[in-house]
């Protein structure tokens, strides 16, 4: 695969990369970067993670909410970072005692990702008995929010 030097600033000459980089990672210094492009596509996602939580079971929706907050949060694009989703767009169809349980729950998922990435990478287990760990340790999600725990894990731990 050919690579064009000038694409990616760490990709220049040595002497040039803290510089390249610098300028390529302050906001609005890169002309290939349009903001209100960036902007759109951080909407849209957003928009489409609260759609899918409205229509979801309750703790699979907590799951993708506090997913999408903890992942694009880090790792979104360039610039400030999204707004964070409220799990409170779920009143409408649950409780504050039930949103905060799942969002507890939610949680307990989410941080055994790592472990459960750990455990993928370095294939101490298989794909299906890791799954099927989370799912004792973490009843009641679907095998949609299982997946993407241990997919998570796996960026986590590389």
């Amino acid at each position: 695969m050919l690579v064009n030097a000038s694409a990616h600033p760490l990709m220049y000459g040595h002497h040039r990369r803290i510089e390249a980089f610098s300028l390529w990672v302050r906001r609005g210094q890169d002309p290939m970067i349009d903001e209100q492009h960036v902007e759109q596509l951080r909407t849209a996602a957003r928009a489409k993670v609260v759609t899918e939580a409205r229509n979801a079971k309750l703790l699979d929706a907590a799951f993708a909410i506090i997913s999408h907050n903890s992942s694009h949060q880090r790792f979104g694009p360039l610039g400030e970072g999204p707004l964070p989703i409220d799990l409170r767009v779920l009143r409408d169809r649950f409780s504050e005692v039930q949103i905060e349980d799942a969002r507890r729950r939610a949680r307990a998922l989410f941080q055994d990702a790592f472990q459960a990435g750990e455990d993928a990478l370095a294939q101490r287990f298989s794909h299906p008995e890791i799954v099927d760990k989370l799912r004792q340790r973490h009843p009641g999600f679907s095998d949609k929010c299982y997946q993407d725990t241990v997919r998570q894990g796996c960026f986590l731990a590389r």
